[in-house]
């Protein structure tokens, strides 16, 4: 039995692990380092001599970013109370889908669609609307109110010419409704700056319209655009002489005299 016995206690001098030396950093390491420490100094020694100006500098585009976040958070504040707290839009938003029903039942019915197209409007949905219109008025191309609304919505979809068209149309359907005639004088006015086109366009409208104040009060406005000093005058006379106490038309005297 004792010769069957084995030391089994390890061989420490065979399994000892040994640790290599510390070698020296390379050449490109203390290149590095050296260009670290050069780098931080230049930094730290800009940072001192302008001082004054990377603050103002931190200042400056600190106040940028806040202005940004705060421009940021009213827009948003202002998109939501237009749609949330005007109560036509929510009116509108509310018979949304009851008017898209109405023209899913009944699709060849024009006046469906014109309800469904003014909701659509109404809560900004330009494409939707157009649609509506356009599919409206090939159903019945003698709605005069469709065609003036359909030239609402190329308006803002910045297409004049199709508005001019569509504003055009419903005039000849009904003269003596006066939206399309001061729709159409608008874009001649201020979007195409031609007020000689907006002065014919207010002219026809009296012609069908004798003695509306309204009208010949914006052909006053439109001579002012113009320079024409001495017609504005007289657009604005008359209507005193109707209405004496037009104060719309007391202010464009105002204007004309100061």
């Amino acid at each position: 039995m004792q010769g069957d016995f084995k030391d089994r206690r390890p061989n420490h001098g065979q399994e000892r692990l040994t640790s290599a030396p510390p070698t020296a950093p390379t050449q490109q390491a203390r290149t590095s380092n050296r260009a670290t420490v050069s780098f931080k100094s230049k930094v730290t020694s800009f940072i001192r001599t302008h001082k004054a100006q990377v603050i103002t500098g931190a200042i400056v585009l600190l106040l940028v970013i806040v202005a940004l976040v705060v421009w940021f958070a009213i827009s948003q504040k202002n998109n939501t109370t237009t749609v949330s707290k005007n109560p036509a839009v929510i009116r509108y938003q509310e018979q949304l889908p009851e008017l898209k029903d109405a023209v899913e039942d009944d699709p060849k019915s024009s006046d469906a669609r014109k309800g469904y197209a003014v909701a659509l409007y109404a809560t900004g949905d330009l494409k939707q609307a157009r649609s509506q219109y356009e599919e409206a008025i090939k159903l019945n191309d003698k709605d005069a109110t469709a065609q003036n609304n359909l030239g609402n919505v190329y308006r803002d979809l910045e297409m004049p010419d199709r508005a001019i068209a569509a504003y055009r149309r419903a005039i000849e359907l009904n003269s003596k409704a006066i939206n399309p005639y001061v729709n159409l004088a608008n874009i001649q006015l201020y979007t195409q700056n031609d007020a000689d086109a907006a002065i014919e366009t207010y002219k026809s409208a009296l012609r069908a319209l004798p003695g509306n104040n309204q009208v010949e009060l914006l052909l006053g406005i439109a001579y002012e655009q113009k320079k024409d000093t001495s017609s504005a005058r007289q657009a604005y006379e008359n209507i005193l002489r109707r209405d004496s106490d037009n104060p719309a038309a007391k202010a464009g005297l105002e204007r004309l005299n100061g």
